[in-house]
C-alpha cells in the first residue's frame, strides 16, 4: 500500500490512531468505573444546585428513549457500533488526508456506544447516575455524554468538509479563469489557428507551390 512507503504519512497515521485509541479507552474505562462506583447511590450532591449523583436503571436508550424494549435497544446499539467500526475502516483508510479531530470524533461515538452496549448485554439495562438539579432532565451517564459530544463533533466535521470543498472548488474555478485570460497560453489558442490541433491538414506549402508554378497541378502543359 502506498502509505507504507511514505514514512511521514505512516507516522502521522500511527500518531492519529494512537490518539483515537487513547480517547476511546479513557472514555470507556471512565464510563464503566463511574457506573460501578455510583451504582445504588441516591441524591449525592456534587455541585449544589447544579448536578448530583442519583442511580437509575434505564431499559431504554439515551435520555430513556425506547424504555422497556431491551431487544430493540440491543439491535440499535449493535448496529450503531458496527456502523461506526465500518465507517472507521472505510473512510479512514490510511491515505494521509484524515485528521486527529475526525479520529477523536469516532472515538467518542464508539466508546459511548460500546459503554452502553456492555451494560445492555451484561445487565439488560443501562446504569445512569448524572442528574441536573436546576432543570427537569433525564438522568444520564458518561457514555451518553460521549455520544452527544461525538455527534456535535461529527456535525463540525461535516461543516468543515463542506466549507473546504466549496473553497477548493472556487479556487480551481478561479485558477482556470486566470489561465484562460493569460496571453498566448492555453491549448485552446491552437484551435483558433486552423492548424493540426483543430483537425485541419498540415500546410507545408508544397501543393500551393505547384499551383503557382503553372505546372501539371494547375492544368498547364508543363513547358
Amino acid at each position: 500500500m502506498k502509505w507504507i512507503a511514505n514514512k511521514p504519512t505512516l507516522k502521522k497515521y500511527i500518531v492519529q490512531s494512537a490518539v483515537g485509541a487513547g480517547v476511546f479507552a479513557v472514555v470507556l474505562v471512565l464510563d464503566l468505573v463511574s457506573k460501578f462506583l455510583t451504582d445504588g447511590v441516591r441524591d449525592l450532591t456534587v455541585i449544589p444546585g447544579f448536578i448530583s449523583f442519583h442511580s437509575a436503571y434505564n431499559t431504554g436508550g439515551a435520555w430513556s428513549l425506547f424504555s422497556d424494549n431491551s431487544v430493540a435497544m440491543i439491535i440499535i446499539m449493535v448496529f450503531t457500533f458496527v456502523f461506526i467500526a465500518a465507517d472507521l475502516l472505510v473512510t479512514y483508510w490510511p491515505d494521509g488526508r484524515k485528521n486527529a479531530f475526525f479520529i477523536v470524533t469516532l472515538a467518542f461515538l464508539g466508546s459511548g456506544a460500546l459503554g452502553n452496549l456492555i451494560d445492555r448485554l451484561w445487565l439488560g439495562y443501562v446504569r445512569d447516575f448524572l442528574r441536573f438539579d436546576f432543570i427537569t432532565f433525564p438522568i444520564f451517564n458518561v457514555a451518553d455524554v460521549a455520544l452527544v459530544t461525538g455527534v456535535i463533533m461529527l456535525i463540525v466535521n461535516i461543516v468543515i468538509w463542506f466549507v473546504r470543498s466549496e473553497m477548493k472548488a472556487r479556487a480551481e474555478k478561479a485558477a482556470k479563469g486566470a489561465a484562460c485570460e493569460a496571453p498566448g497560453g492555453t491549448a485552446d489558442d491552437a484551435h483558433t489557428d486552423g492548424g493540426p490541433a483543430d483537425g485541419g491538414p498540415a500546410d507545408d506549402g508544397s501543393a500551393d507551390d505547384a499551383h503557382t508554378d503553372g505546372g501539371p497541378a494547375d492544368g498547364g502543359d508543363g513547358k
